[in-house]
């Protein structure tokens, strides 16, 4: 028993380090699908091919990418291990037959808010001579000042041979790196930070987590799909837009409206049996729960109208094109009505218009709306007075003078 218990101790175990480590691997699918929105027309991005995340375009430009996430250390800090394997490994790269520094963007990526002195001044130096200057600056930082660079037996063993190879490199194709350096910050959550370039996209808002999700997805998928046939990890951009196109057709150009809305308790729909809508029901002599219904009715259309221009899903002014519909609607249905049932009562005559407008259906920027939407449009009309059921609604409603 005391062995049994050691084991499944044991599984209740996790390296400390696992999140961070999974986050960073993670984090390459996030900064790809990142990269294919933003990439231009006919280039292409890769996955751990020539660097953690890459872009090719047809020009011949190339972006290296170096994704790093920062959970809690610093990966850009003056004497990050990361920092200084990132520009050891480009500098080799550099280096090579036929490569060409000017044509590429040589870009670290880390996902919050970081600072280093060494890393924001490479950043800034864009000129050969601000190149110049920022890689002297950061010799003397970790070796201290020539000729004799006192501090240079300091550094730490982890990062000398990576400071060794960079500042020992070809100084002319060290500040063309420099002047080619571009550090890029996230806001401390990659997924937020793609949730806010899709936002700025032109889909609706109450469709851009789906989206997102979709992407993500449909990327990860296929860069699985790719290295398990043993090929490199590369999709085009075109591709990419045209699954983020037919989706976004698919998901933002819908037609049905879903409501959100709940239905009221009956303590809350007997709350609007004094209001006109309900009134306009007592006067043509519907039961009590044909008028419980319509509070229900009122209730879930004035959530769904608010709901839907909150979520970007309809236009506001849509609904005064809706309201317009239905005036038009019930005002030649009304004078129907007259002709067909004048022989009968007035109280008759409210309910067949009632009902007949009941079943009346619109769409609502070309989308169907749920069964109680327009039944609960009209009731908020009848509720202003502007429509009514009975053929004398506006005298039955008004207010008795006390004698």
């Amino acid at each position: 028993m005391a062995s049994s218990r050691a084991k499944g101790s044991s599984r209740t175990k996790r390296k400390t380090e696992v999140p961070g480590q999974a986050l960073g691997y993670s984090l390459q699918f996030t900064r790809l699908t990142h990269l294919l929105l933003q990439a231009p027309e006919g280039s292409f991005c890769s996955l751990e091919l020539l660097d953690d995340v890459a872009q090719e375009e047809s020009a011949g430009t190339v972006k290296l990418i170096q994704s790093k996430s920062a959970l809690t250390a610093n990966p850009a800090a003056d004497r990050a291990k990361s920092l200084w394997k990132t520009f050891a490994n480009w500098v080799d790269l550099a280096a090579t037959s036929g490569f060409e520094v000017e044509k590429t963007i040589f870009e670290l990526y880390v996902s919050r808010p970081v600072e280093g002195t060494i890393v924001e001044s490479f950043a800034n130096a864009t000129t050969q001579q601000s190149a110049q200057a920022a890689i002297a600056q950061a010799r003397t930082l970790l070796w201290g000042s020539p000729p004799k660079f006192d501090l240079k037996d300091g550094v730490a063993a982890e990062i000398s041979s990576y400071v060794e190879k960079v500042f020992s490199a070809d100084q002319s194709l060290l500040e063309r790196l420099i002047c080619n350096f571009k550090l890029t910050q996230g806001s401390g959550s990659p997924q937020a930070d793609l949730e806010a370039l899709v936002r700025s996209h032109p889909v609706s808002l109450s469709k851009v987590n789906d989206i997102t999700n979709y992407l993500c997805g449909v990327v990860k998928r296929h860069v699985d799909l790719l290295l398990e046939a043993g090929k490199p990890a590369v999709i085009a951009r075109n591709d990419f837009h045209g699954w983020y196109t037919s989706y976004v057709q698919k998901i933002d150009r819908q037609t049905v409206l879903s409501s959100r809305a709940r239905a009221p308790s009956e303590e809350v729909s007997r709350g609007y049996l004094p209001d006109n809508f309900i009134r306009q029901l007592d006067i043509i002599g519907l039961s009590f729960e044909e008028m419980l219904g319509a509070a229900s009715d009122y209730f879930m259309a004035s959530f769904d109208r608010t709901d839907w221009a909150a979520r970007g899903e309809v236009d506001e002014t849509s609904f005064d094109d809706l309201d317009d519909v239905l005036k038009r609607a019930w005002k030649n249905k009304q004078r129907t009505c007259g002709l067909n049932h004048g022989s009968r009562s007035e109280q008759q005559q409210g309910q067949a218009l009632y009902f007949d407008c009941m079943q009346f259906s619109a769409p609502v920027q070309a989308m169907s709306p749920p069964g109680h939407f327009i039944p609960g449009c009209f009731h908020m009309l009848a509720d202003d007075l502007v429509v009514g059921w009975h053929p004398n609604y506006e005298a039955q409603l008004k207010p008795k003078k006390v004698a």
